[in-house]
């Protein structure tokens, strides 16, 4: 019955009752979905669908309500690989499962399980499968409590707190509007428009906005006042973190990773001057300016500030602080709106916000059904040229190419971007081979997942046109690794000198967990984190055995590929494309399990990445002169990459934060683990 609901929804219009509100979804100024919200006595029925980039969710909810409180729930979601049959709205399987509040505890059940969990008084269930309607509800519950606030469930206490209050015309009448903050339930903070009557008017700015039908054109305003209080938001925060004034600052007698040489110099003193290294030199021989702070790091590697070449930015996420945390004081962003990353970029190099270093590449897709998240998308030579031009003076050292953009227009983007001392990288558009577009221009490639769909150029289009990763992901797990045509591209991208950013991260299985019992690309990272992340993040362990061994021969032959590359002399950069911060160490971990040396990751990780951008003279090792980008580890991670989890301080041009107090202030709490032997790879 909910497939025929939905498949109504999709290819019919549906006459709008009293009780209904009709919802669409907006990417960029593109429609990308709807949602419908009928509401009768205490039942309320949500069918709700987005497409995006060939993917997206399917979702039906029926709830019964109480108290402004879901207390039944049944929901429905399926689509999460959307083929072409769901953007035409043919119907596609749905997973269920329920949730029941009575007698003082949750009640939930799928087609597979079955728990019950007490619930604190007053407390709110957080649902696995939600809807932008979901958001709404519980803010507006959180506002009737008489603090703000209520216990949640799996854990933790939420607050919710009006950030804005204004009044819009919306299909021709005023409406007045109230911007709901809620924090508690993850790191971060989300945000939600209410009408009057505290019902959903719009979601927060983002790259998928749900929206009352009939009120697109006040986006543009509501998404103002969001950027302006998340902006005031993170300068609150970067100034509670704000270092204390001293002259200088000197870490004492560490062990310093030398990434040009890749070794490590015992007894080593670093003295820093403003943002700048004053001195690197044997403790015994290098004096400690008077006045200074001085942090005594006896037993701990001192290394250059960890790069991720492959991020993405969004505004009030709280993203910088978990990548400071871990040590990474640059990051590369490859695809965020314009107006919030080169704020962002321009606070961060202020000391306004809490934030690694921002280096940009400019997004640039074409148009179609399936197009990226981005409002350039770009349709003939003079466009494409336009946009390199303008990036270019934003300050974007870079432009990456995305899915749909039109080859003919490579040459013309390449030349232009090259004129301007740009480097050009992407995915591999349709109807090119990896090698077709390094010669038209590219000098890098993202995501490993184009190595492997490149040799099934059919497989794009017949049957029906598919992403690459479902290719990839189809092809990798019996992929001969080393065929002929694999190492004569190995050797292409070798003598072509082209980067392959590959973030292997997100192509490995997850579905066991690595010898010692952590996952294999979050570590023992999800045991810190508060539970509804934890949730979000733990993969799970069923599936077929059939299954489980195709997760695993996939892990295992992405794995033989990147060593392949290392072996083979090519360029490698580590992204993470992934939950910022948290899964950075996992990506080097791959790395190390692939059999690459650790101090060769290391390298990779810090000199490498900024010789690609062609910043090494400021960046990427300790040395005199070059600014302070540093991170401390109470460990041996040129011995054993995993070490790096034990990140304790960070220094950003010369400014120091420790790590344990960043994580807490987002609710994380950083746990020691014993150490596993260095010879266990996993499974993963």
């Amino acid at each position: 019955m909910h497939a025929l609901l939905l498949l109504a929804l999709a290819t019919a219009p549906v006459q709008a009752s009293p009780d209904s509100l009709d919802f669409r979804i907006w990417n960029h100024g593109r429609p990308a979905g709807e949602m419908r919200v009928v509401s009768e006595a205490d039942s309320v029925q949500v069918y709700y669908r987005y497409v995006d980039r060939q993917r997206g969710p399917l979702v039906e909810a029926s709830y019964r309500m109480d108290g402004g409180r879901p207390v039944h729930a049944h929901l429905r979601r399926g689509g999460a690989q959307a083929q072409s049959a769901d953007i035409t709205g043919a119907p596609v399987p749905l997973r269920s499962s329920w949730f029941e509040i009575r007698d003082g505890a949750v009640h939930t059940w799928t087609e597979a399980d079955t728990t019950s969990t007490p619930l604190p008084t007053g407390g709110w269930y957080l649902p696995r499968i939600t809807t932008p309607l979901d958001n709404a509800v519980f803010a507006a519950y959180l506002l009737s409590r008489p603090d703000g606030s209520a216990p949640t469930l799996p854990a933790g206490r939420a607050r919710a707190t009006v950030a804005a209050d204004t009044t819009v015309i919306a299909d021709g009448e005023p409406v007045r509007v109230r911007m709901v903050a809620v924090e508690g339930v993850g790191p971060g903070v989300s945000t939600v428009w209410l009408d009057e009557s505290d019902r959903l008017f719009a979601t927060g700015a983002g790259w998928f906005i749900t929206v009352r039908k009939g009120a697109e054109e006040v986006l543009p305003g509501l998404r103002g006042h969001e950027l302006r209080y998340l902006a005031e938001r993170d300068a609150a925060l970067a100034e509670r973190f704000a270092p204390a004034p001293s002259p200088a600052l000197v870490l004492r007698n560490g062990d310093l990773f030398d990434s040009e040489t890749g070794l490590v110099r015992p007894r080593t003193t670093v003295v820093v001057e403003g943002e700048r290294i004053a001195a690197v030199g044997p403790t015994d021989s290098v004096p400690v300016p008077r006045g200074a702070t001085v942090i005594d790091v006896t037993g701990k590697t001192i290394l250059p500030g960890l790069w991720d070449m492959h991020t993405h930015a969004f505004q009030g996420s709280d993203a910088g602080l978990l990548q400071l945390a871990a040590g990474i004081t640059t990051i590369r962003d490859l695809a965020s709106d314009i107006d919030v990353v080169t704020s962002l970029r321009d606070r961060a190099d202020r000391g306004e916000i809490l934030s690694p270093r921002f280096v940009l590449g400019g997004f640039i897709e074409g148009p179609g059904l399936w197009a990226g998240p981005s409002r350039v998308l770009v349709r003939n030579e003079e466009e494409a040229r336009a946009w390199v031009a303008r990036y270019d003076s934003l300050g974007y050292q870079q432009i990456k190419l995305y899915n749909l953009v039109h080859p003919d227009l490579i040459p013309t983007i390449a030349a232009e971007a090259k004129a301007r001392g740009m480097r050009l990288s992407g995915h591999i558009p349709r109807g090119l081979t990896l090698q077709s577009a390094v010669t038209l221009g590219y000098d890098e490639v993202q995501h490993i997942a184009f190595l492997v769909s490149t040799f099934h150029q059919d497989s794009l289009y017949v049957p029906r046109m598919r992403a690459y990763s479902q290719v990839a992901s189809t092809v990798i797990p019996t992929f001969d690794v080393d065929a002929p045509e694999v190492t004569a591209l190995l050797g292409f991208l070798r003598e072509s000198g082209t980067v392959v950013d590959g973030t292997f991260n997100i192509w490995q299985d997850r579905l066991r967990l690595l010898d010692d019992g952590t996952d294999p690309v979050f570590g023992p990272t999800i045991d810190w984190l508060p539970p509804v992340m934890q949730r979000r993040l733990r993969a799970g362990s069923g599936g077929s055995s059939e299954a489980v061994a195709r997760a695993q021969a996939s892990s295992a032959n992405y794995r033989r590929l990147l060593k392949r590359l290392f072996d083979a002399g090519v360029t490698l950069v580590p992204g993470t494309d992934n939950v910022a911060g948290l899964s950075f160490h996992g990506e080097l971990e791959i790395y190390e399990r692939s059999g690459i040396p650790a101090p060769n990751v290391l390298q990779i990780a810090t000199l490498t990445s900024a010789r690609v951008m062609g910043m090494e003279d400021d960046y990427g090792s300790v040395a005199v002169g070059k600014v302070a980008d540093l991170a401390i580890v109470d460990g041996r991670p040129a011995e054993r990459i995993t070490e790096l989890r034990k990140t304790e301080f960070v220094v950003r041009a010369g400014r120091l934060y420790r790590s344990r107090a960043l994580y807490e202030a987002l609710g994380i709490t950083p746990r020691p683990r014993a150490s596993a032997p260095a010879s266990s790879t996993g499974a993963g």
